[in-house]
């Protein structure tokens, strides 16, 4: 159970470094959501992790080497999905030769839904960032990122293996 104290410690930890950790992590994986993201879940970690970290000689230097590990395992991921993606892509393009038919494959698997769709393939082949898919679609660039999160867990669950 976490207590007053620990939650302030952590509070005054965030207000303090977060905007330096999204700045930092945004220059690593060059795209301000995802380094958003990234320092969440470093925090989600700190939250697990609160009673070592408030007895810890550098909470900050722990923050930023957990907001490494994370970048990593964000980095790895994007990198992941994307490949299966293009692959999937290419494979159909190559069989059928009509773009069109990845996306009826994937619709008809009712795996994502025809916009979540769209923004994996401008994200992963035609190469967008999260701030121009949502300055296209008209939505904060936030509203972007969770539906991306969500079509990406569901193409992952029913593609990588």
């Amino acid at each position: 159970m976490i207590d007053k104290t620990q939650s302030y410690f952590l509070k005054n930890l965030y207000k303090e470094q977060s905007e330096n950790m999204i700045r930092y992590a945004k220059t690593i994986l060059q795209d301000r959501y995802l380094a958003e993201e990234a320092v969440q879940e470093t925090f989600v970690v700190a939250w697990e992790k609160i009673s070592s970290l408030t007895e810890m000689e550098s909470p900050v230097g722990w923050l930023f080497g957990t907001l490494k590990i994370m970048m990593t395992h964000i980095k790895s991921e994007e990198y992941k999905l994307k490949k299966i993606f293009i692959s999937m892509d290419e494979s159909v393009k190559n069989d059928i030769a009509v773009h069109d038919d990845m996306e009826s494959t994937v619709l008809l698997d009712s795996i994502i839904s025809s916009e979540e769709f769209e923004i994996l393939e401008k994200l992963y082949l035609q190469g967008y960032s999260y701030k121009e898919l949502a300055d296209e679609m008209g939505v904060p660039t936030s509203t972007i990122g969770m539906r991306a999160k969500r079509a990406k867990e569901k193409f992952k669950k029913k593609y990588e293996k």
